[in-house]
Parts: C-alpha cells; structure tokens; sequence
C-alpha cells in the first residue's frame, strides 16, 4: 500500500482527506538542486482503527515542518519528512522502519500506540537511530533504551496523577478499577492508579477485568448497587465512549467516570452531552491554555485545518521541535550526536520546558480535561515532580 517515490512524500492512500493532507509536505515535486536537505521519518498509523490518532499526528508533524522551514530550516536546511503508515500494526511496522532506512534518515517519529512503537524501538536499538513518540505512553517503550524518547508522560505517572486529582480534588473515598485484559500497558495503568489511590486513604471496592467493551453494561450494572465515587478506565477513546454511554443509560449519574490522555477524542462518539458531565481525564496538552505559545500553535492549526488540535497533534508537533533544536544543537545529523544533544538540551515548547529524565521521558504538566459545554476545556494542571 506504501511506495515511497524519488520526488518524496509520495503515499498512496485510500481517502481524499488523507490525499490532502499529504500534499501538505514536501512531495511530490522536485527538490531545487542548490537546496540541502534533512531528511527525516515518520512512522504513523494513517489507516484502520488506530487512524484517528495517526492523522492527528500528521497534522501536528505538518505545521512544524512548514513553521520550522519558513524561520530557514535547520542551519539553512530544509526539513523534509517522509511518512509511512504502519497500519496500527507491530509487525508492519518493522517493514516500514526498514524502509526507512534504506532512504537515510536521519531520525524516526513515532509511533502513536505503545504496542507498535515497542517493536519499532526494539529493532531501533540495533541501528541506533534516534526515535521519538508523540503519545506511546507504556514505560516499556523508552526503559533502558538510550536511543528512544517519547514526547507524552508514562501511564505510570498519569495513572498517578489521576488518583491524587481523585482522591485530594475530587474528594473521592470509593473506587472501583476497571482493566482491559488484552492490552498490558492498560492493566498496568489500572494497577498504579490502585495502589496510588488505596495508598493516599482511598478504598477501591472493585478491580473488574474485561475483553472488549461488550462487557460493560453487566459489569457496570453490578457496580452500580455500591454508589461508588469514582470508576477508572484506562482505555482508547472509542471503548471510553462506550463506557460513558453505558453508565448514562445505566444512570450512574453520582459516580464520575475517570480515564487516561487514550480517552482523548471520546466526544465524537458520546451520543448525549449530558453523559460527558461527570468524566475526567488526563492529557499533555489542552487548547484553551491561555499560554501565548499554546495560542499561537491552535490558531495556526485551525487555519491549516479547520478543526481545534487535540493533544496528539500537539506532541507530534513538540516531537518535531525537540528533534529540530538537537540537530541544531549538535550541528551534526550524527545519530549518536543527536542522541547526545536530546538527552542534554533544555527545550521550551508548547507542552512545557522539557528535559529529559534518565529514561528519555519528559517532565510535563498533566491537564485533566473535561467536556464543557461540548468543548474539551482544562478543569486542572497537575504535576507531582518534587513530591515525596
């Protein structure tokens, strides 16, 4: 389904949305013979179910790339991007990271969920390219990897955040966890967020374990007879609607529903605003910020498409930015001395002054959004660095 073209940027995909989309980089036309350029990769999930986050990214890493380009590149090189769809899929994925190496790049981005991005880094490590991920979030993606970084907080701190924001802001006593069986980054969410909850004085009534989102309303049903404060999710934003939509049809109206920065997007498919009014989760980013920076970003992104950004365009962007200032700063498109200079440089971005910690993850805030008058709106920033 990919082909990459000599004129670059050439992806042959089904739908005229992404068509568009693409023609926004810097395929297909010739590049001027006296202009240098830096090539860079992009592995995305442009098509299948996971498709909704990978276009996000993919606007993201397209208005970086013209803003960058337009201030005069990197030195006086043009950034140019070529970007594969992975489909969602760990084992795609690796024949479009081969693809890219072949064509030279000198950096990956990507990809959006933890399952494939853990197969790209794994082979990654034997190469030693430098990758970043705008929204894989498992720990497992970057631990012990020197050549690996993500743009997003680990599941293991958000899930630590959102039981602090339930148990302090919230004011929540009862709990019950809920932990898709088939997907190990989630299962491991909903196990910090219990021990978190349970250590700060809470007391988590249930721990329901599940396969699809089916499962839901029985399960929802039994919950209801304990008048539970809070229920939290860690899930992807279509199973998070279904979720939403259950326990407003089931009337858990006393009980808020919270989940992780996978929930963002869940408007499109929550079929009653007034279900969204007791639901909570975490994110890297929020577009009512009032920072001049944040500002600035979302109106650009709504004049190039239309739409508000969500957070996985905005680390897409912050990806491209941080990979941008340690090519500048290395002056070198060395792979080790990218590396280096990720790993030391201070970079200020949309998402925070971010530095990297020991195990190439971010320090960022953490918004917990909320539906507000069905608009995605920042109810609070949280961020536990420097708390014992």
């Amino acid at each position: 389904m990919d082909k990459i073209r000599a004129e670059r940027l050439c992806i042959i995909i089904p739908g005229f949305l992404l068509g568009v989309l693409l023609m926004f980089f810097s395929g297909c036309t010739p590049r001027p013979p006296e202009q240098e350029f830096i090539t860079l990769g992009a592995l995305l999930p442009l098509t299948g179910d996971s498709s909704d986050e990978g276009l996000r990214a993919l606007n993201g890493l397209h208005q970086a790339k013209e803003e960058i380009n337009a201030s005069g590149g990197i030195d006086g090189k043009m950034l140019d991007i070529l970007v594969l769809n992975d489909r969602g899929d760990r084992v795609f994925i690796l024949e479009q990271y081969e693809k890219l190496i072949n064509q030279g790049v000198r950096a990956i981005i990507g990809s959006s969920y933890s399952g494939p991005t853990i197969a790209l880094a794994e082979i990654s490590e034997q190469h030693g390219i430098p990758i970043i991920s705008p929204t894989a979030s498992n720990p497992a993606v970057t631990l012990g990897r020197s050549n690996v970084f993500r743009a997003i907080f680990t599941d293991d701190y958000q899930a630590q955040v959102m039981a602090h924001f339930a148990f302090n802001k919230l004011k929540a006593q009862t709990a019950a966890v809920l932990s898709n069986l088939s997907i190990e980054t989630y299962i491991h969410a909903s196990l910090v967020f219990a021990e978190t909850f349970s250590s700060l004085g809470g007391q988590i009534i249930a721990y329901e374990t599940y396969n699809s989102e089916e499962d839901f309303h029985l399960i929802l049903q039994h919950l209801k007879e304990h008048n539970l404060d809070i229920i939290f999710c860690p899930e992807d934003f279509y199973p998070a609607s279904v979720l939403v939509n259950t326990a407003y049809d089931l009337g858990l109206s006393d009980t808020v529903l919270l989940g992780t920065d996978a929930w963002d997007g869940i408007l499109t498919y929550v079929y009653n605003p007034r279900a969204m009014e007791n639901v909570y989760y975490t994110a890297p980013f929020s577009y009512d910020d009032p920072d001049e920076k944040i500002s600035d970003f979302v109106k650009n992104y709504y004049s190039l498409f239309g739409q508000m950004p969500l957070a996985g365009s905005a680390t897409a962007y912050t990806s491209l930015y941080l990979l941008s200032s340690a090519i500048e700063k290395a002056g070198s498109t060395s792979w080790p001395e990218i590396i280096a200079a990720m790993k030391s440089q201070e970079t200020d971005t949309i998402l925070g002054t971010i530095q990297f910690d020991e195990n190439n993850n971010p320090y960022i805030n953490v918004y917990i959004i909320q539906i507000k008058e069905g608009q995605y709106s920042a109810y609070d920033r949280i961020s536990l660095i420097g708390r014992s």
